[in-house]
């Protein structure tokens, strides 16, 4: 089953979030890959963990607690951004083109395609592009 995050993340596919984490720890492999993209991510694959943005618990732990994303969603009350008129706007999640993939996978070498395939829950404006056109908006 899809779980959307709110700025159209896949939690279900999302390596820290917790009930994947507790199926099949992998939070090493992907710290290590976000490491690759941004070298002063610094954190320990054995305490970072995710209920997910949409998660209603008091106590519940998120990857960034700060999102804009998730808050403009929620104070507009949609699930996700998906759901909204202003879809893709000027603070949902930037991520790279998959031209820019390429090129940085096998001209810049900064990861491999195995490490991108364990990006694939994080592909925010691919999964937001097909439920809208699921829904029939552009």
């Amino acid at each position: 089953m899809e779980i959307f995050a709110k700025c159209g993340m896949r939690c279900d596919l999302c390596l820290i979030y917790r009930p994947n984490v507790e199926r099949d720890d992998r939070r090493a492999e992907i710290c290590a890959v976000w490491k690759k993209q941004n070298l002063s991510f610094d954190v320990d694959p054995d305490t970072i963990i995710c209920d997910g943005c949409a998660c209603e618990r008091e106590d519940a732990v998120l990857f960034d607690s700060s999102c804009r994303a998730r808050k403009c969603v929620l104070d507009k009350g949609y699930e996700h951004c998906g759901f909204c008129e202003s879809y893709p706007c000027d603070i949902f999640p930037a991520e790279p083109s998959p031209e820019e993939i390429a090129r940085m996978i096998d001209v810049e070498k900064l990861w491999t395609w195995e490490d991108e395939k364990l990006m694939e829950a994080y592909a925010c404006k691919k999964y937001m592009d097909e439920f809208r056109a699921k829904r029939g908006e552009s």
